[in-house]
Formats: C-alpha cells, sequence, structure tokens
C-alpha cells in the first residue's frame, strides 16, 4: 500500500474501517504528489494502495473529496505539531521560530504535495464545500497564534497592537517563506531564514 510514501501507516490498533482510509490517504497523497491534481485518477489512487477502485468509492465520493481529506489529514497532524512544540518554549520568538521551523520542515519532506496544496488553496478556500474542515482548522491555528500573541504582550515582550492581526502577519510572512521555498529560491533553505521573523521583535 501506500504507507511508505511519507505517511505513519495504519496502527494496528485502528478499526479495519480507519485502517483503510489510512491506507486509501496515503496512496492518494502519494499519487497526487506524483502526478498533479489534474492528473491524479481515483483508478490511480487505487492502485496504489492495492484495492478496488469501487472500495475507494465507498470511502470517499470523488477525487476532490479524497484529496481534501489528505489534506485535511496532514493539516490537522502538522498544526498538532507545531502546537505541542510551541507550547514547550518560553519566549515568544522561541515559539514562533519553532512554529516556523515545524512547517519548513514538513515543506522540505513533502514539497511536491505542498506545492499542489499552495496552488489550489486560494480557490478552493472559497468554492468548495467540502474544504470546511480546513477553514476550521486554519481558524483554529489563527486563534492559538493570537493566544500566543496575547502572552507576549502581557509579559511586555510585545506592543499592544491587536492580536489576531499580529497573528496574521506572522502567517502571511511564514506563507512566503514556504511559497519561496517551494519555488526554489537558494535564499530561502530552511536552515537559514528563522532569523527573518526576528524582525517582529519591533511589533
Amino acid at each position: 500500500n501506500g504507507a511508505g510514501h511519507g505517511g505513519p501507516g495504519p496502527s494496528p490498533a485502528q478499526s479495519p474501517a480507519a485502517q483503510k482510509t489510512e491506507t486509501i490517504l496515503d496512496a492518494a497523497r502519494a499519487v497526487f504528489s506524483r502526478h498533479g491534481f489534474d492528473a491524479t485518477t481515483v483508478d490511480a489512487v487505487a492502485a496504489e494502495a492495492g484495492i478496488a477502485k469501487g472500495t475507494v468509492y465507498l470511502y470517499f465520493k470523488s477525487k476532490d473529496e479524497l484529496y481534501i481529506a489528505a489534506l485535511v489529514r496532514d493539516v490537522e497532524r502538522l498544526s498538532e505539531g507545531f502546537r505541542a512544540e510551541m507550547t514547550k518554549r518560553g519566549r515568544f520568538m522561541d515559539k514562533v521560530e519553532a512554529w516556523l521551523r515545524r512547517r519548513l520542515e514538513y515543506a522540505k519532506q513533502h514539497e511536491d504535495f505542498l506545492r499542489i496544496y499552495l496552488a489550489e488553496q486560494g480557490g478552493m478556500f472559497v468554492k468548495a464545500p467540502g474544504c470546511k474542515e480546513l477553514r476550521r482548522i486554519a481558524r483554529e491555528n489563527m486563534a492559538f497564534l493570537a493566544s500566543i500573541v496575547e502572552q507576549a504582550q502581557a509579559a511586555g515582550e510585545l506592543r499592544k497592537l491587536p492580536p489576531f492581526a499580529v497573528a496574521a502577519t506572522i502567517g502571511d510572512m511564514a506563507r512566503g517563506l514556504l511559497e519561496r521555498r517551494l519555488l526554489g529560491w537558494k535564499e530561502f533553505r530552511s536552515e537559514e531564514h528563522t532569523s527573518e521573523l526576528q524582525s517582529l521583535r519591533h511589533l
């Protein structure tokens, strides 16, 4: 199955249905990453997973739903990881640098898949009903970042600016770094670039 393509694969503790879902999503990410969204077919995902095409449709109604489900799973895992990492840190800049580093490490491991996400994100977030979960996660992440900003302001690390506006600035900055990294700009290698957020010390 597709478990060897970057995902953790199904866990023995999961139900058979949950294991099958994980196998399909692992296969989907692998195929989408190799061929892009438009060229990917449900047949190709089924072949990657080693199951019948009809089985895929028992779990996902369409290619769009399958793609969004794979995105949601990855974004949820990434979000859980960076929240845990940020919670361990003390100072604001340490938290933000940990958050950015986690995102850049993910991008390095899953460049092809993330490139599809960044290319499709604008239209999908506005148009696709199935993106409700992605929008929810995005809002939760923004609220989490805003709470980190509020804590830093209370500690005197940041000036009193609207927390959500500061959180959005951080998010936009991170997205820009990711996009430039995916474009292959050598100036934006992950190991060099957490220092870009030092400008936030002046907020």
